[in-house]
Parts: C-alpha cells; structure tokens; sequence
C-alpha cells in the first residue's frame, strides 16, 4: 500500500507557450538559475526538430519546484506568456497535463 504520491509530484513541472525557437540549452539555463535540475527536456518536432512549444523539468528540491512556478510563470518570452505548472506523473510512460 503506497503512503502517499512519489516526491516526482512535487517537483515535476510542465511548461507551456514556450517560444518556438527556444534552445534546450536557454530551457536549462532559464529553468537552472531557480535551483539543481534532475532533468528537462524541451518536446521537438521528430521530423523538423523546430521545437512544439512545451517541455519538462524536473528539480530535485521540492521547494525549487515552488519557487520555478512562482517566479517563473506569466514570464514574457519574446512574443509568449509562458505557463509553468506542476505535471501530474501517472507512471513512468505517460504524463497527464494539468
């Protein structure tokens, strides 16, 4: 019997409205100035590449996680009003956007 969800809940976050010519290496460096990254990745395209406008980060502190969400959303990029939000991990394969 699981006591409650995994620590993944609280520091997995999904990022929409992202400027379609963001860098995976500005997504990091953007998303790395709150706090440690376990990992982020920015969708792309498979075929073009370009990228699809959203992406994933994983802080390893829960607490760097609130803090991305508080500072970061409603951040101006260029022409987009990005949306930072925790992302509900339903198991290792999928993700449900919330």
């Amino acid at each position: 019997m699981m006591a409650g969800p995994s620590d993944d809940s609280k520091t997995n976050l999904i990022v929409n409205y992202l400027p379609q010519n963001m860098t995976q290496e500005e997504f990091k460096s953007l998303f790395g100035s709150i706090g440690e990254i376990e990992s982020c990745k920015l969708v792309r395209d498979k075929i073009t590449g370009q990228s699809l406008g959203y992406g994933f980060v994983n802080y390893v502190d829960p607490n760097d996680a609130d803090k991305a969400i508080n500072t970061l959303n409603g951040l101006k990029l260029q022409t987009k009003t990005i949306k930072v939000g925790t992302s509900l991990v339903i198991s290792s394969c999928s993700t449900l956007i919330v």
